[in-house]
């Protein structure tokens, strides 16, 4: 039997439907164009205040998103071996795992990692990608994607675009998770 693609996939905009995400272009404009901040940099929450809004904020992601079906449905028939890699800081570790034990998707996970040192989350992600040896990384977040392309990883990075950086020229993005799967597993099919 042939080995099963590994791959790692990020949890909110990727596995989950987020809705929330559409601000991040806004977000990064303001970041950038107002307050003059031109490196990547994310928001950790530190205080009780900050963490219980951050964790409000996150329960944003209510869905499984287009694809997660087809995601547990390659992972049972051994074609994917299917890691959770979510910069989620480790205080949301409990709200991840009632989502992922509410839609029957905790089982599809070899791995399900989180960012428990509060680390950047881009350059938490850089590790954890290279450590693992993914061949394919699902990210959302284009800040994180553009990071690990200039890692130069042997990992493929396919980037879950959104309605507002759809334009953005980029070899390996996707509207959806399914579509990503989709070129994964027909990439797989050529290479065997």
């Amino acid at each position: 039997m042939k080995k099963p693609i590994v791959a790692g996939f990020d949890f909110d905009g990727v596995i989950a439907y987020n809705p929330a995400r559409l601000a991040r272009k806004p977000i990064a404009f303001f970041k950038r164009n107002v307050l003059g901040m031109r490196r990547v940099r994310f928001f950790v929450p530190k205080t009780p205040i900050e963490k219980a809004f951050w964790s409000l904020a996150h329960e944003t992601s209510m869905f499984p998103s287009m694809g997660s079906s087809q995601l547990k449905h390659l992972v049972r028939e051994g074609k994917v071996e299917a890691h959770l890699l979510t910069s989620r800081f480790g205080f949301l570790e409990p709200n991840l795992l009632r989502f992922l034990r509410f839609w029957g998707l905790a089982d599809v996970f070899t791995t399900i990692t989180l960012n428990h040192h509060e680390e950047q989350p881009h350059e938490f992600k850089a590790r954890m990608v290279k450590k693992n040896k993914f061949a394919y990384f699902v990210e959302d977040n284009w800040d994180i994607v553009s990071h690990l392309r200039k890692q130069k990883l042997k990992t493929e990075v396919h980037w879950i675009y959104n309605l507002f950086d759809r334009t953005k020229e980029y070899p390996y993005k996707y509207p959806y998770l399914a579509k990503s799967l989709e070129r994964i597993v027909s990439l797989e099919k050529i290479k065997a």
